[in-house]
């Protein structure tokens, strides 16, 4: 099987949220990532796509559409750039670190929250309806500065033989042509994404971080950081964080059924180190998957 690797460079048109799941007990925040796991970019390219192939899309033409990109394009996951540089996770001696920034000092440029509560019949507040959600910001700059664009860098590997009814020739296509909803929060104007043209520190990124074929091993040593999640395994030491991924799809039966009723499926994928962590004991062999975590070979 041949892969085309294609480097992709989007801009934030709107602030980002891309959630965790399960919420930590307890709390009224509703936290963000800070970079976008290959999944939810192919859920995005799915939902484009798929109206584009039936005027009128079931669940079953959703499903269908998104399990034909799932074997013929393989996404890594997504980092946060300002243009001069791709900030990926490090999990260092001295503590996490993006690029060359702090976690406090990565999440003071680039995360922002908002308080919301819903509104009663009567015009108060609702109880217990008070919550903060962060959000990465869609442009970013310090006083009496002009802002700058925020960008998100990441590759996405193409099969050259692809065949069948949805063959993804048509995916450049969407990328260019239509601007992508990514995330959460899309009642408040989130996660909107425009495609751009790429500069050098992109190119570098690509060409350092992402292998040419996705099908080929690579190995992962104690001297690099993870480009994506990976299952937990007890016989490593590591140093960084451990983390369940979840998340919540369309019911996947029913495929002449209306597209509704997001979410009411919760997939889980176990406990899995988080990207930036660093790997003891030998490292780790691996290959991607078509959503770019790695898997153990």
């Amino acid at each position: 099987m041949t892969w085309r690797r294609l480097p992709l460079c989007f801009e934030l048109l709107s602030p980002l949220h891309i959630g965790f799941l399960p919420n930590q007990p307890g709390t009224a925040v509703a936290r963000t990532r800070c970079y976008v796991p290959g999944k939810n970019l192919w859920g995005a390219v799915t939902a484009s796509l798929t109206p584009r192939l039936y005027p009128h899309p079931t669940a079953g033409n959703y499903r269908d559409v998104g399990e034909s990109i799932r074997e013929q394009v393989v996404f890594s996951y997504f980092y946060l750039s300002d243009g001069a540089q791709l900030f990926t996770p490090d999990y260092t001696e001295n503590g996490l670190v993006w690029g060359n920034l702090t976690d406090r000092a990565f999440r003071a440029r680039f995360i922002g929250s908002r308080v919301s509560t819903a509104i009663g019949e009567a015009g108060g507040a609702e109880d217990a309806s008070l919550h903060e959600i962060e959000f990465v910001r869609h442009r970013i700059g310090s006083a009496g500065a002009s802002s700058q664009k925020v960008l998100l860098m990441g590759v996405v590997w193409i099969r050259e033989d692809a065949s069948g009814d949805h063959q993804v020739l048509h995916l450049e296509d969407v990328l260019r042509e239509a601007d992508l909803v990514l995330g959460g929060e899309r009642n408040y104007g989130f996660g909107r994404l425009r495609l751009v043209p790429g500069n050098e520190v992109f190119r570098v990124g690509a060409s350092n971080w992402w292998p040419e074929d996705p099908e080929v091993s690579v190995s992962v040593d104690s001297g690099r950081p993870l480009i994506g999640h990976a299952p937990y395994r007890q016989d490593r030491t590591f140093r960084g964080e451990i983390e369940i991924v979840a998340g919540r799809e369309y019911r996947r039966n029913g495929a002449g059924a209306a597209f509704q009723r997001p979410g009411i499926e919760i997939t889980n994928a176990g406990y899995c180190f988080a990207p930036g962590t660093r790997l003891g004991g030998g490292g780790m062999v691996a290959r991607l998957d078509p959503w770019g975590c790695l898997t153990w070979v």
